[in-house]
């Protein structure tokens, strides 16, 4: 009888503990708050919107759309989201407060210049020497000591209107160098941690050029070096820099400057500069370039490009938290006329800028596309469960329809990217090459 009792009891204390470490577990997961950022009074989607834990590192950016996906960790779930945008007031969510992450919209009011609010100075300083002083400021504004970040890269492109290839990334990222005065720049080490890839169903014979280093370089706050030699190498002149208008960040106020750059060799080149009149920090950086060869396009290189660059602060320093490209491109070859349009978007979901993992081994990623990159990658289905923002956007159903026309993008993953169990099973040698290779015929 004393035993059965034993058994009995320590089978309550079992299933006691059992049900107490299954709270803690569920309790220890990410909560995932998705949904639409929308301007007050237009209704529509609000771009660029940096969403954030308060005070922290960890934070997600909206898509053109005005989307987003933001994963919230254990250790933070106690804090307040905070959502700002160049041209709106900031807008403060309690965490525990929020009902349904899953969709959970916010609205933003745009925030209107008033032009008492601004000190009015002595002498107003031009387009010109307010952009010269934000350069001569970006040691002083930005992380300028080695730190690490985590985030995400995607790629995909379109050939002849039709979409022909999809991947995706879970990336870390190491700057050895940060945005300090450093000469020369080293660069960015990489690490693909996690990659999903969908078949390649171009038709034309080329190769694809884009890739994570490509986004990275396209940092001009950063690389300022690089693009400062560009500019001279290709003899850029500056044809117009003005201030078209003053807003609001943070409750803070804004320039907003237009340029326009020529040059007989590349083309011309305009967009606009966001820097903060308090620091001249640059916080937003929009780019539109016509790629001409004295004013011919090149077959196969991009004739127009555009890319959007954006900074978030933490811990009173900017760095880069999102950037976007894309590039059309004309090919002829073989009496054949390819329509080409590239895409690439890298954003960072948390940096780490003090007990950085040393014992992690970042890597110098290949420039080359990551499709490219060797097929015999992990991919684990299990870890994209949760990361589902890029497919219920309604802007991406073409691409996703496109894409499925012959089987589900899902049967393309694990075909492209071999299963984790796959290779703990089989040794490397017993792998066999997917037909599905880049450039191989569909």
């Amino acid at each position: 009888m004393r035993v059965l009792e034993y058994n009995l009891t320590m089978k309550k204390y079992i299933l006691i503990l059992g049900f107490i470490l299954m709270q803690q577990f569920l309790f220890a997961q990410d909560i995932i708050v998705s949904g639409k950022v929308i301007d007050n009074n237009k209704e529509e989607g609000v771009p660029f919107a940096n969403i954030g834990i308060a005070g922290e590192a960890v934070g997600t950016v909206t898509n053109l759309r005005g989307e987003y996906e933001l994963h919230i960790p254990p250790a933070l779930q106690n804090g307040s989201i905070v959502v700002s945008c160049i041209g709106y007031d900031n807008q403060e969510y309690v965490i525990s407060d929020i009902s349904n992450p899953q969709s959970f919209n916010i609205e933003l009011v745009p925030r209107t210049y008033v032009l008492s609010e601004f000190e009015v100075r002595p002498k107003e300083l031009t387009a010109r020497e307010i952009v010269e002083i934000a350069i001569r400021r970006i040691p002083n504004n930005y992380i300028s000591k080695p730190y690490a970040m985590d985030g995400f890269y995607r790629e995909f492109f379109e050939e002849n209107k039709e979409y022909v290839a999809f991947a995706e990334a879970a990336v870390k990222i190491y700057d050895p160098a940060g945005y300090g005065a450093i000469k020369p720049k080293p660069k960015e080490l990489i690490t693909l941690e996690q990659i999903r890839i969908s078949d390649i169903k171009n038709q034309g014979d080329y190769v694809l050029y884009i890739d994570i280093n490509y986004a990275l370089r396209g940092n001009v706050v950063r690389n300022r070096d690089f693009w400062k030699r560009f500019s001279k190498k290709n003899r850029f002149d500056v044809v117009d820099v003005r201030v078209d208008s003053l807003t609001y960040y943070d409750n803070d106020l804004v320039y907003s400057i237009s340029y326009k750059m020529d040059s007989e060799r590349s083309g011309n080149y305009e967009g606009k500069l966001f820097i903060r009149t308090k620091d001249y920090a640059v916080l937003r950086v929009e780019l539109n370039a016509i790629n001409l060869l004295k004013g011919r396009i090149v077959n196969g290189a991009p004739h127009k490009s555009r890319s959007i660059m954006t900074y978030r602060e933490h811990d009173n320093k900017l760095y880069l938290n999102y950037v976007n490209a894309s590039h059309e491109v004309i090919y002829d070859f073989r009496e054949q006329r390819y329509y080409l349009n590239f895409f690439s978007e890298l954003q960072i979901s948390n940096i780490q800028t003090k007990n950085i993992n040393k014992d992690f081994v970042y890597k110098r990623a290949e420039e080359k596309s990551i499709f490219y990159l060797p097929r015999y990658r992990t991919y684990d289905p299990d870890f994209w469960l949760d990361y589902n923002l890029f497919f219920d956007s309604p802007d991406n159903a073409q691409i996703i329809a496109d894409l499925e026309n012959k089987r589900p993008l899902d049967t393309q993953f694990r075909a492209n990217g071999k299963l984790k169990i796959d290779k703990i099973l089989r040794k490397p040698t017993e792998l066999k090459k997917s037909k599905y290779e880049p450039g191989a015929s569909n």
